[in-house]
């Protein structure tokens, strides 16, 4: 919580806007086309820009944190003809800021949540969004377009791509980078009686995650459909964070059991393993989900206090029944060149049985991180460069 600013008494006396501008104890306020702004005066001088505490080539912070006095407080302050607002520190350095770099960083819960993005979580006969495979690899407006529709619903099919091998890495760095993990970079998903995952078997998958057994699981998946010609085998798709929120209206002792009991999983093959443990549901500093969990083939037995264990299998039951329902499963038949575009830590996917002797199906995916994603939209956007906090040179 914000100290209540005090009488202005460190406010330049007769300097434009210095009835906007009030100085408390450990911060100050300014009144802006009826918004009350209010910042700590450490804050603002750790985020000073001028030559001094900036490294204006690269645009990284030179001033070192630590150095910063806990005293720190205005000896002046003032606004400008600019609206630019004028700060000497009681350390006798000078930081300006201009007023929509103040804005831009306001730290207001009501400016913190207008900020924070809400994804579009999936209703009633939600149909996943598609794209033409050449727009998104072109770049400009076609990608962009592809990379909003993952941000909102996290998931979108790419029509027509070349059903070549190996072609989901291309089409994966056009977008950032492949993702190694343990085993192949690019995985081959087809009938094997000799595979090391049910992936490679004709069954039913369950909606699922894939590498839970990653104390970072991959947090994107690219799965390209080469050829889909067997009977059987449609595709499940499941917004895990849809169940996840109607699960915590209608059971939070459920959610938080989920969200705090730690489960192990493992997926290995005879070179190579993985192995984490971790709770099904992770939160991120504001109580909202960042990533879930969820794949019964991989899980191993708990190893938690006696206590926990019905709770936890109570709760299990619940969201398990909730994963693998037709309220919430979106189903399809992929065509050959799709490839099926997945938030790794929101959308679960799975597929019904098929019947490896009534024709080929062949799959190849790769993994990627959501950071890659996001990052591509940035650039797209512009909105990767930082906005200096003035223009001119505080030093």
């Amino acid at each position: 919580m914000h100290d209540a600013p005090s009488a202005p008494s460190s406010v330049l006396v007769g300097t434009t806007g210095v009835d906007r501008l009030r100085l408390g104890e450990r911060t100050l306020a300014i009144d802006s086309d009826g918004v009350t702004r209010t910042f700590h005066y450490v804050w603002l001088r750790d985020n000073c820009w001028c030559g001094d505490c900036r490294i204006r080539q690269t645009a990284e912070r030179r001033l070192y944190t630590a150095d910063i006095g806990a005293d720190i407080a205005p000896a002046q302050a003032w606004i400008d003809a600019r609206d630019t607002l004028n700060v000497t520190w009681n350390d006798g350095h000078r930081s300006v800021f201009s007023a929509s770099w103040l804005a831009q960083h306001d730290y207001s819960d009501q400016a913190r949540a207008a900020r924070r993005h809400q994804p579009a979580l999936w209703a009633a006969g939600f149909v996943p969004p598609s794209f033409a495979h050449d727009d998104v690899v072109a770049g400009g407006a076609g990608q962009l377009a592809y990379l909003d529709a993952m941000r909102d619903h996290g998931v979108a099919i790419v029509r027509d791509v070349p059903a070549v091998s190996g072609q989901v890495a291309r089409f994966a760095e056009t977008l950032g980078h492949v993702r190694e993990v343990a085993f192949e970079r690019i995985h081959n998903v087809r009938h094997d009686p000799t595979g090391y995952n049910v992936a490679h078997t004709a069954n039913e998958l369950k909606p699922h995650t894939d590498m839970p057994s990653y104390t970072w699981p991959p947090s994107v998946q690219l799965i390209h459909f080469l050829v889909n010609e067997a009977d059987g085998g449609e595709s499940v798709v499941v917004d895990g964070w849809r169940v996840l929120a109607d699960l915590r209206r209608a059971d939070p002792g459920a959610f938080d059991t989920l969200a705090s009991v730690p489960v192990p999983f493992q997926l290995f093959s005879a070179d190579e393993d993985t192995y984490a443990v971790a709770p099904m549901i992770q939160l991120d500093p504001d109580g909202r989900v960042r990533t879930f969990r969820f794949s019964n083939q991989l899980a191993l037995p708990l190893d938690v206090a006696a206590d926990v264990v019905e709770p936890f299998y109570a709760a299990y039951r619940q969201l398990g029944a909730m994963v693998d329902s037709d309220r919430y499963r979106v189903m399809f038949r992929a065509a050959d060149g799709d490839l099926l575009t997945l938030h790794g830590h929101r959308v679960l996917h799975g597929r019904l049985p098929f019947d490896p002797a009534s024709g080929a199906r062949h799959l190849q995916d790769v993994y990627m991180e959501w950071d890659d994603l996001m990052a591509r939209r940035r650039v797209l956007r512009g909105e990767h460069l930082p906005l200096p906090a003035a223009v001119v040179d505080a030093s």
